[in-house]
């Protein structure tokens, strides 16, 4: 609780975005605390987004979302993708039980753990959301093996269940979390659960995951997914992920492997970062890739030293404002090969002095340690390979990428490789040892900081010492492990 005490008293408690991660506090008790961020108050341009009321069930539970729902994948194994108009939260639909009770659930690969809000929880956020009971099927199981998934701002829990889940075109029998309870958290965002996509050694529930379930039954060629996340300004609606293979269609050249660093979480080694054709000099840093968190994290020094390179860039506290024509690419390089980042995904709402960068300068773990959440994932497409420990990276092709600049950034005078249609990479083991939470990585980075702008530190986590997030345990933990989680709902940010 310590952790939180110090700007919790400096947030509108308005309904707010979080973006949830794990740690371990002073008494080896598990929480975890929220990240709220200023996001786009206007609607994005040709989003197409239509109001779809996902009230399915007999109880007077009702709510509107508005959701941009992607078409139906044209390839076999391979579900839709829909987002929330803003890009700020990607959810499919899954049916549970013998009813086929469609579930809204988000697409997680911070978290292993799949759980949906059950009938029996007197929550609101359950009352507003579809739940899952035994009125809902005739073939589920409850067994009285209890969960507990702690946050910052309160927790969910419940029981273990079995029943039949169906997704893409498979059906599978397999244990689940059913909620009792849930925080007033979730009541204002399109989900009535989470799919979790981790690796298996971050499941909270004591039950195989879906991943492993779907590779136990045989049902995949191999134990991969591909997942392409659409931005809804560019009116594609081509959001999916595929089991068990990949759709070449929806990426440039071939993909480019690097293995995982640690067996808690889809965290790989970084070569570096940078800014169009200038490299920041980054050396021992890791960063963890993540469909449930919507921004960028990484610690305050090495977000400055990549906003630096952003013409006009200023910072206020862990907050980053850019110019809001800025039109230079982002790069993050992996294994030898540059992955850009449009700036029509890192720059953000207008703030009347410039644009909020959704880059922000906030330790999660430790000081080594970056978070590429879903403004890097739109501009690539990722496999996640169970069976060899990698994460499969390419640019997403230019048929599904319209972003203002390119989706793919120049290749500048060094030997890097750029990720785009003209090049290839193959699979390889990256060389660079992921950072510990102790840090062992440096920049070398000469180029001038960022400027302050505007009062003192506007950070919405105040002043929290960054020491206390860099103690987080990434392995063994058996509730929240690593996973990462970003519950979308409109948030407050108070400068």
């Amino acid at each position: 609780m310590l952790l939180y005490t110090t700007w919790l008293p400096r947030l509108l408690l308005l309904p707010c975005v979080f973006a949830f991660y794990p740690y371990h506090d002073d008494h080896g008790g598990k929480s975890r605390r929220f990240i709220p961020f200023k996001p786009e108050s206007r609607p994005s341009e040709g989003s197409g987004g239509v109001t779809v009321d996902i009230q399915k069930i007999r109880t007077k539970r009702k709510n509107d979302f508005t959701l941009v729902s992607s078409n139906k994948p044209s390839i076999p194994n391979a579900m839709a993708i829909d987002s929330d108009g803003s890009d700020f939260t990607y959810i499919s639909i899954l049916k549970f039980g013998s009813s086929g009770q469609d579930m809204y659930m988000l697409i997680d690969s911070g978290s292993a753990n799949t759980w949906v809000m059950g009938s029996d929880c007197n929550s609101k956020a359950c009352q507003i959301h579809n739940t899952f009971g035994s009125d809902d099927s005739t073939s589920l199981q409850k067994s009285s093996q209890t969960w507990s998934l702690a946050y910052g701002t309160g927790e969910v829990k419940g029981v273990v269940a079995n029943d039949t889940v169906s997704l893409a075109n498979y059906t599978l029998h397999m244990g689940f979390g059913l909620a009792s309870t849930a925080s007033d958290d979730f009541n204002n965002y399109p989900m009535d659960g989470i799919l979790g996509l981790g690796r298996p050694s971050s499941d909270a529930l004591g039950t195989p995951t879906i991943m492993e379930v779907l590779d136990q039954q045989g049902n995949l060629s191999k134990n991969i997914i591909g997942v392409h996340l659409q931005r809804a300004s560019d009116g594609t609606k081509d959001g999916q992920i595929t089991f068990g293979g990949i759709d070449s269609s929806k990426f440039s050249g071939k993909l480019g492997y690097t293995k995982v660093a640690n067996d808690a979480s889809w965290e790989i080694p970084a070569d570096d970062a940078g800014v169009d054709g200038k490299a920041v000099g980054f050396t021992g840093k890791s960063a963890i890739l993540d469909t449930g968190t919507s921004y960028i994290l990484m610690p305050p020094s090495d977000a400055q030293k990549l906003h630096s390179l952003i013409p006009g860039s200023t910072q206020n506290g862990e907050i980053f404002v850019v110019p809001c024509s800025s039109n230079v690419n982002l790069y993050f390089t992996f294994s030898g090969v540059r992955y850009a980042v449009s700036p029509k995904d890192y720059v953000g709402q207008d703030l009347g002095n410039g644009c909020q960068s959704k880059v922000i300068g906030h330790q999660a773990f430790g000081p080594d340690e970056w978070i590429l959440g879903d403004v890097f994932l739109k501009n690539v497409y990722t496999v996640f390979d169970f069976d060899n420990n990698q994460i499969g990276l390419s640019a997403q092709s230019s048929a599904n990428s319209s972003s203002t600049g390119s989706s793919t950034s120049t290749k500048s005078s060094s030997s890097t490789k750029t990720a785009s249609a003209s090049h290839t990479s193959s699979a390889k083991s990256s060389k660079t040892t992921a950072a510990s939470a102790s840090g062992r990585g440096s920049s070398s980075s000469s180029a001038t900081p960022a400027t302050s702008s505007g009062p003192g530190d506007s950070s919405p986590f105040g002043s929290s010492d960054s020491s206390d997030a860099s103690s987080a345990s990434r392995t063994g933990v058996s509730v929240m492990s690593s996973a990462f989680l970003a519950l979308i709902i409109g948030w407050t940010l108070v400068f």
